[in-house]
């Protein structure tokens, strides 16, 4: 025989509960809480992962005087700091990488503007009107 009972229940109604005694303790699953109304009012999944009785501290003193952390508070802060390292690395990269983009691009504009003006000749007309205006005289004419 095992050396603690273990009795499942399962209830439905409007939502399904599952709820199981273990050692004549009742304990029951945060994930099977009603989602749906969870997520219609914002809430977090589980509601013991956030919160004041979470976050703030167990009490305080008369003069201020900083308190000790909470049960694993300070690798919950360190978590949260490691997260915003990496959000503030990615975002640099981020705009990196766009900065880049955008002097790629001028430099191609600008290259392709560079290759059209070195092929592009002013031709016909304003060619020959150019030589008329300037008037050469024959070789055998006495100047």
């Amino acid at each position: 025989m095992l050396p603690f009972t273990t009795k499942i229940i399962l209830r439905t109604s409007y939502c399904t509960n599952l709820t199981a005694c273990v050692n004549k303790f009742h304990i029951s699953f945060p994930i099977y809480l009603d989602q749906k109304w969870r997520m219609t009012k914002n809430l977090a999944k589980n509601p013991n992962s956030t919160g004041p009785l979470v976050t703030l501290s167990d009490y305080s003193f008369k003069d201020n005087k900083p308190v000790a952390y909470g049960s694993r508070q300070l690798k919950r802060i360190q978590k949260h700091q490691d997260y915003m390292r990496k959000i503030i690395q990615l975002v640099e990269q981020v705009d990196c990488a766009v900065e880049r983009h955008a002097k790629l691009m001028k430099e191609q504009e600008e290259q392709k503007q560079k290759f059209l003006n070195s092929q592009l000749k002013p031709k016909g007309s304003l060619l020959c009107n150019s030589h008329a205006r300037v008037q050469v005289a024959p070789p055998w004419y006495p100047v």
